[in-house]
């Protein structure tokens, strides 16, 4: 058993680290109930949450492709140290598990001389992840995340800081727990972060009514061009034995669009992305979410577009096009990806965080989401906070050359 590993809400003491295998209804929780923490930190505590992982995860506002158990469980099989986890676990009277908070811990210094503890979402780094919060049932998220912030507070030797990006805070999934932080005594610094997302109609034809007369005969007439030139079709990826050949298109077809623009693919830029690519698309095809579309020339893979399907949402992730072949290529493949979340009933098309002219032009509306910041209830937290200095500036870095490259960089 590892320090800090139990608390409870009242009179001391605490309960060994419950087995998985404790189920439950409908989380209730009455008022006064003893709520206990845990602090699952080794690979053996970390498993052991995964039977009821997604099941909470289900009940709550957080609910995401992001915060699944296999998202979850596939970033931190490509972590190079167990001993960097640190996830909050917090378990009702029964031991029935009603809260998770995944964290991991990362060095950071301030100016490249001052160190720094901070706390970041596990399956945000080399993954893509966005809307990472604390998972708690909507009958009791109060309760649950004023007993995460107790287990902050008591852990507080351990960090410094919690960076939480691309929160979406339209869900009010985050209000209980930054409510709680308030009230725990943790200083908050908010700021904005804007995201786009497609509502979805009920039929083909209705999307492209909604848009300029000029902008629906670009589609149409971009997409026929390409569409019928005889070789040339579109299939999503059912099969084991499709993907692997998809997964790699993607990955040259992606590096090639962006070398083409001087610049350089995420899949190149960090082998670890890649990685976690690998290894979660497999299980995302098993769990039904997998949604990865390729446009095929005489067989030969001209543009590719991944994304996961998951709470009547396609949330798009990467794609890549070839530079060499049409210029409309990309935009064709995602009309037609358009359309077939509109024919399987889909209710949104997720760009994530991000406005563009070019999500807009495919009927994207901004919605507003916040990044926060939180300091820890000492001294050498104040200088950072009253600041505002982010973990995405000039200032404050993360040790590591690796993530300091990728901080603040979108998923290019």
């Amino acid at each position: 058993m590892s320090e800090a590993k139990i608390g409870r809400t009242r009179n001391g003491g605490g309960v060994p680290f419950l087995n998985a295998s404790v189920r439950r209804g409908t989380a209730r929780v009455a008022r006064g109930s003893e709520l206990r923490y845990e602090i699952a930190r080794t690979a053996r505590e970390w498993s052991a949450l995964a039977v009821q992982w997604n099941e909470l995860l289900e009940e709550s506002r957080a609910n995401c492709v992001f915060l699944t158990w296999e998202w979850q469980d596939t970033w931190r099989s490509l972590q190079e140290r167990d001993g960097d986890l640190l996830t909050i676990c917090i378990r009702g009277p029964r031991g029935e598990l009603l809260g998770i908070a995944p964290f991991h811990k990362v060095d950071y210094t301030l100016a490249g001389a001052v160190p720094y503890r901070v706390l970041r979402m596990a399956g945000e780094v080399d993954c893509g992840g966005e809307y990472l919060t604390w998972i708690a049932p909507r009958s009791c998220e109060q309760q649950v995340s004023a007993e995460i912030v107790r287990a902050l507070r008591a852990l507080r030797s351990e960090w410094d800081l919690i960076w939480m990006p691309k929160l979406p805070s339209w869900s009010g999934a985050h209000q209980p727990m930054i409510e709680a932080m308030q009230a725990g005594g943790l200083t908050l610094n908010k700021r904005a972060n804007s995201f786009t997302s497609i509502a979805l109609p009920q039929d083909y034809a209705s999307y492209l009514a909604l848009m300029s007369a000029n902008r629906r005969q670009q589609v149409r007439r971009m997409s026929h061009k390409i569409l019928s030139r005889p070789g040339v079709e579109v299939r999503r990826v059912r099969s084991s034995a499709e993907l692997g050949p998809a997964l790699e298109a993607l990955f040259r077809l992606h590096n090639e669009r962006w070398s083409a623009a001087g610049g350089q693919g995420v899949f190149a830029r960090n082998p670890k992305e890649k990685a976690f690519y690998e290894r979660f698309a497999p299980k995302a095809l098993a769990a039904g979410w997998l949604a990865l579309y390729v446009l095929l020339d005489c067989g030969e893979p001209k543009a590719v577009q991944l994304g996961y399907v998951y709470d009547s949402t396609f949330v798009q992730l990467q794609e890549g096009f070839d530079p060499n072949y049409s210029p409309h290529a990309g935009n064709v493949l995602r009309a037609r990806v358009i359309e077939d979340c509109i024919r399987s009933r889909l209710r949104e098309y997720d760009f994530l965080a991000g406005v563009s002219e070019h999500k807009r032009r495919w009927l994207g509306r901004q919605r507003v989401g916040m990044d926060l910041l939180v300091g820890a209830p000492h001294w050498k937290t104040l200088p950072i906070m009253r600041l505002g200095l982010w973990p995405t500036g000039a200032y404050l870095r993360p040790r590591s050359p690796r993530l300091a490259g990728e901080a603040g960089a979108d998923q290019g």
